[in-house]
């Protein structure tokens, strides 16, 4: 599995089709209040489906990195317990399945990396793959150093142990930042609805307040540049609270 690009399932893009219908009958009404408007939104589907298809990319790296995190804590116990490095991975996937379930990104690699130690594969080649796929940073660090710890012939139980110390504390803070992050963009994500309840408390208490700003070439050029200003808003709050961490 190659985690650079994610690949929607037929439910998700279902899911995806019908809430960019909403975003296109949203700015269609209340921009324009034209059904020639709501079908030229539509034809930019592509451009959302491209953008979601980067966040929920992102999603799943983060959702692996933790997971990751999950699996070395597991795999140094092992080996604390008295288990060879191979089997200290192999024993690993029952616990993750037990976490995780099948069907999760993490207990799928330990799988491959239980059923490539049965067909005699390296195994620090086989982590070392795994950090490459992912393309996530903590996992290529961890590969990394197992690797040169094999060759070196280091004391792996303890390299591994303060190494998941070292990851697990590292993780840990990027998830408390994280969750700072999405105090900030939940909060954005309020104030962008905020406008149109406002125009729709204006509209059902003033009848007829706004008709003016949608059937004259002033009007439009109105509700166009604040459609504008809107989208520079969002993408400019969306810019200041996409902190990489």
């Amino acid at each position: 599995m190659v985690y650079d690009t994610y690949h929607f399932s037929t439910k998700e893009k279902i899911v995806l089709v019908a809430i960019w219908i909403g975003i296109s009958g949203v700015v269609a009404y209340f921009f324009y209040r034209s059904w020639i408007v709501f079908g030229i939104v539509l034809l930019g589907f592509p451009l959302f489906l491209k953008w979601q298809r980067k966040s929920a990319t992102r999603k799943r790296k983060w959702e692996l990195t933790l997971a990751f995190r999950e699996a070395v804590v597991i795999v140094a116990g092992n080996l604390q317990a008295g288990n060879s490095i191979e089997n200290a991975f192999r024993r690993a996937y029952s616990d993750l399945k037990s976490l995780y379930g099948e069907e999760a990104d993490i207990t799928k690699e330990f799988l491959m990396i239980g059923r490539g130690l049965e067909n005699n594969l390296v195994l620090e080649k086989m982590l070392l793959d795994f950090g490459t796929r992912s393309g996530v940073e903590d996992i290529k660090d961890f590969a990394d150093i197992f690797a040169v710890a094999k060759r070196t012939g280091g004391n792996l139980k303890e390299i591994i142990a303060d190494t998941v110390e070292i990851i697990s504390d590292k993780i840990e803070m990027k998830r408390s930042l994280r969750i700072l992050i999405s105090e900030k963009q939940f909060e954005q994500k309020i104030m962008c609805v905020i406008p149109f309840f406002i125009l729709i408390y204006i509209g059902m208490t003033s009848p007829g307040y706004f008709d003016s700003l949608y059937h004259s070439s002033s009007g439009i050029s109105i509700m166009t540049a604040c459609l504008a200003a809107y989208i520079v808003a969002i993408l400019w709050g969306m810019k200041i609270t996409a902190i990489e961490v």
